[in-house]
Parts: C-alpha cells; sequence; structure tokens
C-alpha cells in the first residue's frame, strides 16, 4: 500500500505541464492488435494503468518498448487470443481487447474487467453489440468466450452512450472488410480522436449523425506513428488544485475545447482564470457562488471531475447541488470528506447537498477510488496541518508522477510506500 503524507494550508503556485490523456492511450495499445506492423505512439502517460495494459499486450505475444512517454508496440508475434486474467480482471480496459482480438483470431477470451468500484459497470453493451453482427458468446465463472466467424448483419445499436463499448465496436469495424453502421455512441475526445487514428491507419470512418458512424474497415491496417492527446481528466483536476487552495499559475497543454461544461460551471461560480492557446492561467478568486452540476456524457459535465467540484463547493457562500447521474456508488467520498470537515448531505446514491464555505481539517484518510483519490489529495492541500492518504497506489492509475507535479508547484508531500 502507498502513502500520501500532505502537510496543506499552502497555496500552489507556478507551472504544470499535462500529460497524455489515459482513456485513450489504453484503447491505442489495444488497436495495436490489429495492425501488422510497429506503431510509435507519443505523449503516453506513465502510469500503472498503461503498465497493466502493456503486459497484456506482451502476454499476448506483442513486444514494446517504452521510454520517456514514447510507446513503441509491435503485435507481429501475438499468437493467443486470451487475455491475461490476473491482469485483466483488475484493469476495465482489458475490455477494448475483445473488438482487435476478433478482428486477428475470429475468437477471443476475455475476463470480466475491474477497475473503480463506482457502481454498475456491465458489460453487456459490449456483448449485445456483437451478438448484433453475429457473434456466438459463452459466459463462465470467469471469462467471457467469444467468436465471430461471419457477419450476420451490418447495423450496430449500441443499448446506451457507452465509451468503452463505442471504442470496442470502432476496433472491430475498423479492422474486418466490411461496412458497418454503429448509432448511439459516445463522442467523447478520446473517441473522436482514436477514430483520427483509425482513418489515418486505412480505415473509412465518418459521422453520419451527432452519435452515428459509418465504418468502412480494412484488413490491413498500418500505421507507423501518432500522438496522445492531453489528459482533460487531469487539466480540470489541476485547475481545481490551483482555485481551491487560493493559488495561481499556469496549466500548460490544457485542451479547454474539450472542458467547456466544466469550464462554464467554474466561470459562473466565479473562478479566475483566462485561457491562452493551449495553455491556461489561474489567477486569485475572490468570493465563489454556489452551483448546481449533472454529470452526463460528454459534452456534458464529466462524471470523471464531478468529485473535485465538491471542494469549489466547499469555498462557495451558499448551498451547492452535485448531481451524479452517470453511476451510483460515486458519491462515497463524500463521507470521507466530511471526516475533514465538509459540511454535505448525501440524499441518495445520485444526489449529495454541500454547504460552504467549510474549513478542511488534516485527517488520516482512504482514497476510495483512482478520481476521489485525487480530489483527496487536493483537499488534503487545502488542509492547515499534516494529512495521510491511505491506498494512494489508486491514484497512480490515472495521475503521473503526482508528487513530482505537486512538489514543483510548491506542495509539501512525500510518498511512502
Amino acid at each position: 500500500m502507498a502513502i500520501l503524507e500532505i502537510s496543506g494550508g499552502i497555496p500552489l503556485k507556478g507551472t504544470v505541464t499535462i500529460s497524455g490523456a489515459k482513456n485513450e492511450a489504453l484503447k491505442v495499445i489495444a488497436f495495436a492488435v490489429s495492425l501488422k506492423s510497429k506503431i510509435t505512439v507519443e505523449n503516453v502517460p506513465d502510469i500503472s494503468d498503461i503498465k497493466s495494459q502493456l503486459m497484456i499486450f506482451e502476454k499476448l505475444g506483442g513486444k514494446y518498448e517504452f521510454e520517456n512517454n514514447t510507446l513503441v508496440l509491435d503485435s507481429s508475434e501475438i499468437g493467443s487470443y486470451i487475455v491475461d486474467r490476473e491482469i485483466g480482471c483488475k484493469l476495465r480496459a482489458s475490455i477494448v481487447y475483445m473488438g482487435p482480438l476478433l478482428t486477428r483470431f475470429s475468437k477471443a477470451e476475455i475476463p470480466f474487467p475491474g477497475g473503480c468500484v463506482i457502481g454498475a459497470r456491465p458489460i453487456d453493451t459490449h456483448l449485445d453489440a456483437f451478438k448484433q453482427l453475429g457473434a456466438q458468446i459463452e459466459e463462465t465463472d470467469q471469462y467471457v468466450k467469444i467468436s465471430l466467424d461471419n457477419l450476420t448483419a451490418d447495423v450496430v445499436n449500441l443499448s446506451e452512450q457507452s465509451v468503452s463499448a463505442t471504442e470496442n465496436i470502432l476496433l472491430f469495424a475498423s479492422a474486418v472488410d466490411s461496412e458497418i453502421l454503429i448509432n448511439n455512441c459516445a463522442i467523447e475526445p478520446e473517441i473522436v480522436d482514436l477514430i483520427k487514428k483509425l482513418n489515418s491507419a486505412g480505415a473509412q470512418i465518418t459521422q453520419v449523425e451527432e452519435r452515428s458512424f459509418k465504418v468502412r474497415g480494412k484488413k490491413s491496417l498500418s500505421l507507423e506513428k501518432c500522438q496522445i492527446i492531453s489528459d482533460r481528466i487531469e487539466a480540470g483536476s489541476y485547475l481545481v488544485a490551483f482555485l481551491a487552495t487560493g493559488g495561481e499559475g499556469k496549466i500548460l497543454n490544457f485542451p479547454h475545447e474539450q472542458l467547456g461544461s466544466f469550464l462554464d460551471v467554474l466561470k459562473s461560480a466565479g473562478a479566475s482564470f483566462v485561457v491562452e492557446n493551449s495553455s491556461l492561467t489561474v489567477g486569485q478568486s475572490n468570493e465563489l457562488k454556489p452551483f448546481e452540476i449533472s454529470t452526463a456524457p460528454y459534452p456534458g459535465f464529466p462524471t470523471d471531475l464531478q468529485s473535485p467540484m465538491s471542494l469549489i463547493a466547499s469555498l462557495a457562500i451558499g448551498r451547492s447541488t452535485i448531481n451524479e447521474l452517470m453511476f451510483e456508488n460515486r458519491l462515497g467520498y463524500i463521507e470521507e470528506l466530511k471526516k475533514m470537515g465538509l459540511s454535505a448531505e448525501i440524499v441518495d446514491k445520485h444526489k449529495a447537498y454541500i454547504d460552504g464555505p467549510s474549513k478542511l481539517s488534516p485527517t488520516e484518510i482512504e482514497s476510495l477510488d483512482l478520481r476521489s483519490g485525487m480530489t483527496i489529495v487536493i483537499a488534503a492541500l487545502m488542509a492547515s496541518g499534516t494529512s495521510k492518504i491511505m491506498k494512494a497506489e489508486l491514484i497512480d492509475r490515472g495521475y503521473e508522477k503526482i508528487v513530482e507535479k505537486l512538489s514543483g508547484l510548491g506542495a509539501r508531500i512525500v510518498r511512502h510506500d
């Protein structure tokens, strides 16, 4: 178990650079299974989820080199269609190997995936999508076995706007010699950029409606080099960290065009920041006003930035409302923050009130999952005194060099393993 020891009460100041998007890089690694030659991927974040996805890639028979955020993937010797259970069951993104393995072997065995415990995230949408194309599926206690020899349909209607299911079926459709229409897709920025990469590799994907894509696949996909976009969730988290600690500074590689709904809420609450090309400058904010957010699929308010907003609410004068409409177990962190002095009421599994201003006090506290873990880190930075955050390894899943980055902004933070 990793522990972060933080001496808070110090405003963050300086410049921080945002890393590559975790949620795109994980899918590009799986995409490499469909390629017949090496691919070089730049701006890959050095985080534990990426390392786990690479371990799966290697156990399938792939080879890779990863240094200085540049990843070289070679799938030429992949000979297995079975995703390692020990790794795969701990990592949500392991599910997206399903599409690429089906294109390569016409079959795949995937363990039921893991990830953060934030509510029910069944893989039914994935399985139903492939069933619509003619797949045969067998479920055991540990694995999903799927085979798809011949397509029996050319239209897929996703049962929900699932990010990973959209990516899974796109990865499959892009590497088969057929034309498939996919409806009710998620359209997160990471998906849109992944589509650009698939098209560069030889697929022909066109957006026929806002959430519908027509895919003309190609068996011999090839892409020599690509770059991962900036991580919008990390960017939003550092913006909250500056604001919540009363700090000021600059965030480089800030994808402001992808964070419109998030930035709009902060602006309406009175937060002070200025967007400049690919950077964002944070200033001193005066009196903050309460707000209401409701999470929704993109371009709605991102669920992964819901928990950090509770800290902005703690500084606002009045009652703020958080509606978590994507997951049913994502408000648990509020009970942890109440131990630090947050004045909040969880109405039900989807709604909470936060009354501000609340002064947070240091304590020993546990990270519940990746995103709430970062929220607790920021809370500890706000509280004057020393806090200890347990299970900090969960935060490593999505935030690159968090100790180094925060230390560079003046934070007093030490990691103990």
